[in-house]
């Protein structure tokens, strides 16, 4: 191999080893234990406006929490589980009306 080539291979090792080290000092924010529920079980947590009663993480697979009129509601943090599952307080599960 050519001293060029060889020169190029370091270089990039070392920019992807430096890369990698910056990463895994750069801490991201801690999760609320619900937040991480979300995340663990599949979901994505997001935003949504609620019923001005409902608290953040609602169980999503009841009807009603999140269908207020708009002056009745406040944004609320949900876990967005994809179409077919819904967030029930604790994890995204597939409905049993599925």
């Amino acid at each position: 191999m050519s001293k060029t080539l060889i020169a190029i291979i370091i270089i990039i090792v070392i920019a992807g080893l430096g890369y990698w080290i910056y990463q895994s000092t750069t801490t991201p924010e801690e999760l609320s234990e619900k937040e991480q529920a979300c995340v663990n079980s599949g979901g994505q947590v997001s935003t949504s406006l609620c019923c001005k009663a409902t608290g953040d993480f609602p169980n999503l697979c009841l009807v009603g929490p999140c269908g207020c009129a708009p002056e009745y509601s406040h944004q609320t943090k949900i876990c967005d589980c994809g179409p077919d599952k819904c967030f029930n307080g604790n994890e995204c599960i597939v409905p049993e009306n599925k």
